[in-house]
């Protein structure tokens, strides 16, 4: 299997993404292809870098990171993510990893890529944690605007991911909303629970709050990428307000600097639960190939997971059982 990876793409590239790749190269099954300016990428591998499998595919341009997403893109034949992009439709590589404008990867990956055949829309899935096991969400800003059949898809596309990468024999699927109640929701989350009730072979248990994900009360949950967007970034910027609010408790007296000193184990873990590096990325589930995006400011750990999660889709082979999976009422335009 070969993975190409966005040598360019992220706030810290490419010295984080090159080092993160030759650390997933070690012991990996893969083929790794740097995608980028080759005397840039160079500056950070080792000299006996090709032993670990690894290739530089160079070409001069780049997408930033605050470049919007438009008509434009589709003319950067030479930008590291279009090129990257180019191998996996051409079956140089199975697998596209970036750290990049989430947008441009959006509208490259379906331009270059394409989708699966049946799948209306492709949808950004990523691992939230909880009292359990990770939770799979989708879609996580794919899809601003959504119908029924396209958040029916998702959570075929969700259930399969979940049990063939994750292992769970049949995943807990639960539509993301204000209330657990059948009357709660919008038009969209009311005719969405009528198609997901109805889906034959789908393990759908109802509604579910965002409470309800992080209690691990599901194994998937399915929205429209607005509402995902939303909740991911609200997450995280939580998440990242309180471990600061602790860390600055934890330095206001002598007792305080005592107490943080002896909690400070309990609150790497905590950090390491909530952290996006351990995960790697969101998957773009619904192309012809894999598509893993790790997050702007991802770091050598992350991309390191993010190139191991999609060996690992790829090893499952998600996408022939997410083109097997698609229900034929949710393919009807």
């Amino acid at each position: 299997m070969t993975i190409a990876v966005d040598a360019m793409g992220g706030d810290d590239a490419p010295a984080e993404i090159v080092k993160g790749a030759f650390k997933a190269s070690k012991g990996s099954k893969a083929k790794i292809l740097l995608v980028g300016n080759e005397k840039a990428i160079r500056k950070h591998l080792p000299p006996l870098y090709k032993r670990r499998g690894i290739e530089i595919v160079h070409c001069d341009d780049f997408i930033r990171m605050d470049e919007s997403p438009g008509t434009s893109l589709r003319k950067r034949n030479e930008a590291s993510l279009v090129v990257a992009a180019r191998l996996v439709r051409e079956g140089k590589a199975q697998a596209l990893v970036s750290a990049g404008n989430t947008g441009a990867l959006h509208q490259i990956a379906l331009l270059e890529i394409g989708r699966l055949k049946g799948v209306r829309r492709p949808a950004l899935a990523a691992l939230l944690p909880s009292e359990g096991e990770p939770v799979l969400a989708l879609d996580l800003g794919a899809n601003a605007d959504c119908k029924p059949e396209y958040l029916l898809q998702f959570a075929w596309m969700g259930s399969t991911y979940s049990h063939r990468v994750m292992g769970i024999k049949k995943p807990r699927v639960g539509l993301l909303n204000i209330g657990t109640e059948v009357s709660k929701g919008n038009t969209l989350v009311h005719h969405t629970y009528e198609l997901l009730e109805q889906a034959e072979g789908l393990n759908f248990v109802g509604n579910v709050e965002p409470t309800g994900i992080f209690k691990g009360e599901i194994d998937v949950v399915v929205c429209d990428g607005f509402v995902g967007n939303m909740m991911l970034k609200s997450a995280e910027a939580i998440s990242e307000f309180i471990l600061k609010r602790m860390k600055q408790a934890a330095t206001t007296n002598a007792r305080a600097k005592l107490g943080g000193l002896m909690l400070r184990p309990s609150l790497r873990s905590l950090k390491q639960d909530i952290s996006h590096s351990d995960h790697g990325g969101a998957i773009l589930l619904g192309l012809k190939g894999i598509v893993i995006k790790c997050h702007g400011r991802a770091d050598r750990a992350t991309v390191c997971n993010g190139i191991k999660a999609a060996e690992q889709a790829l090893e499952s082979d998600v996408l022939g059982r997410i083109g097997e999976s698609i229900s034929p009422s949710s393919v009807e335009a």
